[in-house]
């Protein structure tokens, strides 16, 4: 009996390109798309096709010979479709979970990769599976084992009413399809001499000619990369200029020398103006991400739990992505073994893992920021640059809690998905735009403003967060001590610094094994949707929730104390400086940082109106003196007075 290999080359011939996936999973075992060809060659390759142990997978279109496919949910579509082709019900036909594949080869040119209502094109740059176990749990089957049949691309015929997004698109007939639609590119007297331009035409011609759209609310341009898959900001000047250029070749290639007259920054900046209403798309970049995109492709994570990696897409209007590719082998052991386990107990190493692989997602689905705090040069400092690298430094922003309620400074984080606080004081979260960071990981709709331009634009609270610091920080709580506790998650570094200290570990790190720590962190996320589905959240350990709990009253000390070591007395009184005193005190007990004395003379007046509904005196008596600042009606608790702590 034959081999799945030999079934698989028996139908597609030596010419394809066939990619070993981890079975059951559209996951390649091996990095194919940048050295294609050294791929191939290597004996680790070669075994995973013929072991049978793998699924395989086709990369489609040029690199394999014209060889395409067509791929169907619904049965119906699939019907219609062969009842459109007759001579394609001949043609290679497999099946995964439900619908069909279609496999053509393509005769010819051919359509880039795109997917549509019916029916995902699969060409350039995408992976089809052939043989394997699907990530559902059935077998691939080939239902019409016979070579696929060679067409052109124009002889394929579509059912009535399907959308086709390659109709339209630039070619031979495009300008006179742009002057059905927009007019004429320009307007001649008698003499044939060009009298004007017509902006709505050269306006269309660049949109035809870039995947390019308008954002409103940003007031900004984007253009769509194919190489890297990315939506790009490019400035109004720079489409003015490419324009400018393109008037000026077909001025060239028509004879018509007077149309070069006619490209003035007036006449292009209306141009532009017309190019804003042609590809204006609101909230393009606004819709809940379901992928990660890296180097080399797309990991896509689909409700049903089903997990694919494959090409770029323009329609999943992606503004960021890891700048390191996906590699299903890759390993990161000094990564592992001499920065993180060696500074943090198993249980934080596993909530650091699944939190990188949220902070690659550049979603924050459980609303959640990260402190990083205890020993210095522990590894701290370290661990975010790498993450800095993996989100990409594009996609990151430091962050600044002192300038966070400034005009400005919200706008500062468009496009952004990951902001990052490195080394903080331990007042950072004591400013007074702390409040500010419940809303940005909170999914809370926001304003930006920038400056110079008019009027703001939404957005919302989605931004990942991390921050370090070697001491514990404290919060400006302001009574919301409950938020800030669904908030926060901490991973405190106790374990003594490495003896030996390595200069750019992260480079060298990210250098070694880039690749494999992008992958621990993508096994993290695995392990967060899991957690995702079951609970909505995290899932914290007792000492973790309790590090939380210890910050929160820790950062609520002097309200603490106020409750547990004072009390009414209609006859009593107590100074400033002896509440001082004993909440230095009542701080050391609990091995606790006591606030500064600036802060508790700020904070204790609105605490002690709260708790027992007394103001401020300026005449409380002490030796002798009426001059005394302080609180009647209120006395400190004797140590007979206090309550007892269980088991005392």
């Amino acid at each position: 009996m034959a081999t799945p290999l030999e079934q698989v080359t028996t139908l597609f011939g030596d010419g394809a390109f066939l990619v070993p996936c981890i079975r059951g999973t559209k996951v390649p075992a091996v990095t194919y798309t940048q050295r294609p060809f050294e791929a191939t060659q290597t004996p680790a390759y070669r075994y995973a096709l013929a072991s049978g142990e793998f699924n395989i997978a086709v990369y489609l279109g040029e690199m394999s010979g014209g060889l395409c496919a067509l791929d169907f949910d619904k049965d119906e579509d699939l019907a219609a479709f062969l009842a459109a082709n007759v001579p394609l019900a001949a043609t290679t036909r497999s099946r995964g979970s439900r619908g069909g594949m279609v496999w053509v080869r393509v005769d010819g040119e051919f359509p880039t990769s795109c997917n549509t209502p019916r029916f995902e094109w699969r060409a350039n740059g995408r992976l089809s599976t052939i043989y394997g176990l699907h990530p559902k749990g059935m077998d691939y089957a080939v239902l019409v084992a016979t070579p696929p049949v060679t067409v052109k691309f124009a002889d394929i015929r579509w059912p009535d009413g399907w959308e086709l997004p390659w109709i339209g698109a630039p070619g031979r007939d495009a300008a006179a399809a742009l002057a059905k639609e927009y007019g004429q590119p320009f307007y001649t007297n008698k003499d044939g001499r060009v009298m004007g331009i017509n902006e709505r035409y050269w306006a269309a011609l660049y949109a035809r000619e870039n995947q390019v759209l308008y954002d409103p609310d940003e007031k900004a341009f984007y253009r769509y990369d194919d190489g890297a898959g990315l939506w790009g900001a490019v400035t109004a000047e720079s489409i003015r200029e490419t324009i400018s250029g393109r008037i000026l070749d077909i001025s060239r290639e028509t004879q018509q020398f007077s149309l070069e007259i006619q490209i003035t920054q007036t006449k292009l900046k209306a141009v532009g103006s017309a190019l804003m209403g042609i590809v204006e798309k609101r909230d393009a970049f606004k819709t809940r991400r379901r992928f990660i995109h890296v180097a080399n492709g797309v990991i896509r994570f689909a409700d049903d739990g089903d997990i694919q990696f494959g090409g770029f897409s323009p329609e999943d209007y992606s503004r960021n992505r890891s700048p390191y590719a996906f590699d299903a082998a890759a390993e990161c052991p000094r990564f592992l073994n001499e920065l993180i386990y060696p500074a943090v107990a198993g249980e934080d190493a596993d909530l650091l893992q699944r939190w990188a692989g949220l902070a690659l997602f550049g979603y924050n689905l459980p609303q959640r920021l990260l402190i990083l705090d205890g020993t210095a040069n522990g590894g701290k400092g370290t661990l975010v640059r790498i993450m800095q690298a993996l989100v990409g430094l594009t996609n990151t922003y430091q962050l600044r809690t002192e300038c966070l309620l400034e005009r400005f400074e919200t706008f500062r984080f468009r496009g952004k998905t990951l902001l990052i606080g490195p080394d903080v004081p331990g007042d950072f979260l004591m400013q007074k735009g702390a409040s500010m960071l419940k809303a940005l990981v909170g999914g809370d709709p926001l304003s930006g403003e920038g400056k110079g331009l008019n009027g703001d634009f939404p957005m919302f609270g989605t931004f990942n967060m991390v921050m370090t610091c070697n001491s514990r920080l404290r919060v400006r709580l302001e009574g919301d001590s409950s938020a800030w506790r669904r908030r926060l998650l901490i991973v405190r570094y106790e374990n003594p610094p490495p003896e030996k200290r390595i200069l750019d570990f992260d480079r060298l790190l990210l250098k070694e094994e880039g690749n494999g720590i992008l992958r621990w962190g993508l096994a993290g996320f695995v392990k967060l949707q899991a957690e995702f589905a079951e609970r909505g959240d995290f899932a914290l350990t007792d000492a973790q929730r309790g590090r939380v709990d210890s910050l929160l009253a820790e950062s609520d000390s002097l309200r603490l104390f106020v409750k547990e070591r004072m009390a009414r007395h209609e006859y009593g009184d107590v100074t400033t400086s002896e509440i001082q005193q004993a909440y230095a005190e009542y701080c050391a007990d609990h091995g606790w940082n006591a606030l500064p004395t600036a802060v508790v003379e700020r904070t204790l007046p609105d605490i002690m109106l709260d708790v027992f509904h007394v103001t401020r005196s300026h005449s409380i008596e002490r030796d002798g003196k009426k001059s005394n600042r302080g609180w009647r009606k209120v006395q400190l608790l004797e140590a007979t007075e206090l309550p007892l702590e269980a088991g005392e």
